[in-house]
């Protein structure tokens, strides 16, 4: 997404608007025309995990998703997106680490249980991440991108919503679960 943003702003600062409509009409019109499967009543979520099965067929990750969002939920789209975009963009750079023969997989689930929604994210890893980095700091040695914004990201807005954010290992798959509390709870 931010490499996207930065194309874009680099397209409309040198004065290039028919060229910056044109990438945001590609963009688009991959994500929406190659998968429209998600209907969870929620633009924001369909959006992203059509965008981003269509990303995962393109990477050869298999994706399931399963989603349960209440429709009264009251937590910003930007939120929602800073969550679960950041947690499934971990999940395929973890798969893209594996190596090419290791089976590749993603299953989101989105549900609710009382006052929260939870965010969770399973992927295939080929060695517990926790093993040589028990904060999970990030990896990439790419300079010219910033990294390890994502679980930050997702930290601040879990807080923001009275929720949670824990990353566990677990038989070959790592998972992320965050919770948003959407209601205010009466105790």
């Amino acid at each position: 997404f931010n490499h996207h943003l930065t194309a874009l702003r680099g397209l409309t600062a040198l004065g290039k608007h028919e060229e910056a409509l044109a990438y945001m009409e590609s963009l688009l019109s991959t994500a929406y025309q190659e998968t429209a499967l998600c209907h969870s009543g929620s633009d924001i979520i369909d959006a992203i995990i059509n965008c981003k099965a269509a990303e995962a067929e393109q990477l050869g990750i298999e994706f399931r998703f399963a989603v349960n969002f209440p429709a009264s939920a009251n937590i910003a789209p930007v939120d929602i997106c800073g969550v679960l975009a950041n947690q499934i963009d971990n999940a395929f750079d973890a798969c893209r680490q594996m190596p090419p023969t290791a089976p590749r997989k993603v299953q989101v689930t989105i549900k609710r249980v009382e006052n929260f929604v939870f965010f969770r994210v399973e992927n295939t890893v080929d060695h517990d991440p926790f093993e040589n980095n028990s904060s999970l700091s990030s990896t990439k040695t790419d300079t010219s991108a910033q990294h390890g914004l994502g679980l930050k990201n997702i930290r601040d807005i879990t807080d923001k919503y009275s929720g949670f954010l824990r990353n566990e290992y677990k038989g070959g798959f790592f998972i992320s679960v965050a919770s948003l509390c959407y209601e205010t709870l009466d105790i």
